[in-house]
């Protein structure tokens, strides 16, 4: 069985999705599957697909992700939840004659912040911002993070935001999945128990962060800075952090398991020298190979569950 994937998007040289991807055949002994980069415009997307059939997937980045589920729109190809709540996709597959469009950054969050969670969702009961969640940034990785809120058991989410015009797309995907939201500046950040910021590191405000948050509260940059002054703040205020590249990592191990599903789908394997569907280690355990796999190719520990 053999992956043949690669991340498209320009600019893509800084991309770490080969290194994470590579990290990960290595750790299943994938010695055949290769993973690429391609510089790549939104108008070069459709051209580029078509002249590369033999792919079992690809990994995309910006400018490419609104224009990936547009395109899904015009060739019937089958879009998730996730591409279709955020229109937006950074995965494609094919699989058989089917190709399927996601966007993993949803479950990327989910797992960056889940194992920081003490017991499940809203485990501060009736803390202060008990249930409620703060995003920074009203983008397509604020309404990503918007998602992965509902998942982890949000039911308000306060989007922070330089101008509130921008937070229309993000305040009707909020009413669209049941959650409530509202909308504020980027000069305070009140309690709650899940804090996200989606803007990039040289954009990072300096807010006033209320004194009183759930315990146990959470609070993810979504940028992989070296340092972040967001998260130093929060900490700062009692918050757990959580790095950037823990989604980075996590986004990249759900992509991984698209791909290997496919893989395995149509399984070419013709010498007894490649893995095959059987000779892979089961779900879990496969997971966790790939996951501490990747997280070891960018030399941080993995994310692990509260005790």
């Amino acid at each position: 069985m053999r992956i043949l994937a690669a991340v498209l998007g320009s600019p893509i040289a800084h991309s770490k999705s080969p290194l994470l991807h590579r990290a990960a055949f290595a750790a299943l002994n994938m010695e055949s599957s290769e993973y690429s980069r391609y510089e790549l415009g939104a108008d070069e997307l459709e051209e580029f697909l078509d002249s590369h059939p033999d792919h079992t997937g690809f990994s995309l980045t910006m400018p490419l992700k609104d224009r990936l589920v547009t395109l899904a729109a015009e060739r019937g190809w089958n879009l998730d939840e996730t591409a279709t709540l955020t229109a937006a996709g950074n995965t494609i597959v094919r699989r058989g004659g089917d190709v399927q469009v996601a966007n993993t950054d949803v479950e990327g969050i989910v797992r960056a912040i889940a194992p920081h969670q003490e017991s499940g969702p809203s485990a501060s009961g009736g803390g202060a911002g008990a249930g409620r969640a703060t995003i920074l940034g009203a983008g397509a990785t604020a309404a990503s993070a918007l998602v992965a809120c509902r998942d982890l058991g949000i039911a308000h989410v306060d989007f922070r935001v330089r101008s509130p015009d921008r937070a229309r797309r993000v305040l009707y995907l909020a009413e669209r999945i049941g959650l409530t939201a509202s909308v504020g500046d980027l000069t305070r950040i009140g309690p709650s128990e899940i804090v996200i910021s989606t803007l990039p590191a040289e954009a990072a405000p300096d807010p006033i962060w209320d004194d009183f948050f759930a315990p146990g509260a959470i609070a993810l940059d979504v940028a992989y800075a070296a340092d972040s002054t967001f998260l130093a703040a929060a900490a700062a205020h009692g918050l757990r952090p959580v790095a950037g590249t823990a989604m980075l990592v996590e986004q990249a191990v759900a992509q991984f398991e698209l791909f290997l599903a496919a893989a395995r789908a149509d399984d070419p394997t013709t010498t007894e020298t490649l893995p095959t569907s059987e000779t892979l280690p089961a779900a879990d355990e496969l997971t966790a190979r790939v996951t501490a796999a990747m997280y070891a190719a960018l030399e941080i520990p993995p994310v692990r569950a509260q005790d």
